[in-house]
């Protein structure tokens, strides 16, 4: 699997959180010993930072060399300071004056050495933890160097560092990791968990961006849906947020090719349902889903909806007539609908009666196919009251009518009922009356 391009990195470093400490009166009690003592009038003492006089001095001469904006000598005597530098209140103050010089001269390595140094000091601020495991995960991001930036973009997040971006690095940080243990193609199975454990991230980030903009970028969802069905993880939530972004018909085309890919043993009627709901919801869009589409259908077997369906491509300019095997699909559709149609009113008559459940069914799928719903729906009920043995086909021909007659809430409980190999076409199914009811995609699961 290829990962996606990653989303503009738009995190900054906090420039409030890297000014200039004074040593004559330090004011952030983060790096002080925090002890509130009182004085003899009530007021309390101002925290006191351990420092040794050796240190003072140094530090205190690269800090008039900063003012100065003399960042070579700044630099000489933060460099006398570090060598002395024991107590944790020094070594963060080494990193502070590194990384504020390492801004000054734009040198991305002494950045990085400074916030390092203030974060392992232990007296980093809970804004700097935010900014400054930020800033080491989403280098690390960049260098593709995963478990560094899952490691210090978890503790950003963890610190409060949640906007989209945020959280769409943490996941990348998973999915990169697991890609590039797995060999840096796709995801194996010893590495899935590990890159299902990021899809919990990039969905709050997908709510995050909502929350904020309204709207969220579609190559999120698609890459949350790429993730999940690679990891055999449930595909459904991030299905829906996929056909939700996408303006067009194109993911739905794909997100039931997807299925069809990940269920190679369907049966034509199985691939029926599918391309039956590929119809409804617009995306057929190639000469092949065409093709695919009367294949399972099968000319002779239902003729008038493969003529509608011969017709309908047509009209989109994807069939010509010059392609023989939609010629020839139309001749055998042409030639059995007369005898079709024909038929029709004899086998309703015979499984209102005593039919067998296997005639009803295919009774009830012939009038699902010539677009008579209500009889369709009925006769499919009928054929479950009488013990059909393919229940899920008979539930999804039932629910199917019941869809193209706008009753959506029957439908979604008809296919809540399917399991076993349809059940991945009858969530689909389920997601298409969401789209047309203007339903949300379900809730996150919950982040480690």
């Amino acid at each position: 699997m290829r990962r996606i391009s990653r989303f503009p990195m738009t995190l900054a470093l906090a420039l409030a959180a890297t000014s200039a400490v004074s040593l004559m009166l330090p004011t952030d009690g983060a790096f002080a010993q925090r002890a509130e003592k009182k004085g003899k009038k009530g007021k309390e003492e101002a925290p006191q930072l351990e420092l040794s006089p050796e240190f003072r001095n140094a530090f205190a001469a690269a800090q008039t060399a900063f003012g100065a904006n003399d960042f070579v000598t700044a630099e000489a005597k933060l460099t006398e300071a570090a060598a002395v530098a024991a107590s944790p209140d020094e070594k963060y103050l080494t990193g502070k004056m590194t990384l504020q010089i390492g801004l000054k001269k734009q040198d991305d390595a002494m950045q990085m050495q400074g916030v390092e140094m203030a974060l392992a000091s232990g007296k980093s601020t809970e804004v700097e933890l935010r900014t400054f495991n930020s800033f080491i995960g989403e280098k690390a991001l960049v260098k593709n160097d995963f478990g560094r930036a899952r490691t210090y973009l978890t503790s950003a997040v963890q610190a409060g560092q949640t906007g989209p971006v945020n959280l769409f690095q943490l996941a990348e940080a998973h999915f990169g990791e697991a890609i590039a243990k797995s060999g840096g193609r796709s995801i194996d199975a010893t590495n899935a968990p590990l890159a299902a454990q990021g899809l919990p991230y990039l969905q709050r980030a997908v709510e995050a961006q909502l929350a904020g903009d309204k709207q969220y970028a579609a190559s999120w969802a698609k890459r949350g849906f790429q993730i999940a069905r690679a990891t055999k993880s449930d595909s459904t939530t991030w299905a829906q947020l996929l056909l939700q972004a996408d303006s067009g018909k194109g993911a739905w085309n794909e997100v039931i090719r997807a299925v069809q890919g990940d269920n190679r043993n369907f049966t034509s009627e199985q691939s029926l349902d599918a391309m039956r709901l590929l119809r409804m919801a617009g995306g057929l869009n190639s000469a092949s889903d065409y093709q695919e589409y009367i294949e399972a259908a099968g000319a002779a077997r239902r003729p008038t909806e493969v003529i509608a369906l011969i017709e309908e491509g047509k009209a989109a300019g994807i069939i010509t007539d010059s392609n023989a095997t939609f010629k020839e699909a139309l001749a055998t559709a042409n030639s059995n609908r007369a005898d079709y149609i024909a038929t029709l009113p004899d086998s309703v008559r015979d499984s209102r009666g005593k039919a067998t459940p296997n005639v009803t069914l295919a009774t009830a799928d012939a009038m699902l196919a010539n677009k008579q719903f209500a009889e369709a729906e009925e006769l499919a009920a009928l054929a479950l009251t009488k013990n059909v043995e393919d229940k899920e086909r008979a539930m999804m021909v039932q629910a199917i009518a019941q869809v193209q007659q706008g009753k959506y809430e029957p439908a979604k409980q008809t296919l809540a009922g399917v399991t076993g190999v349809r059940a991945p076409i009858a969530k689909l199914w389920a997601l298409y009356i969401d789209q047309k009811t203007g339903a949300a995609a379900p809730a996150a699961a919950p982040a480690a």
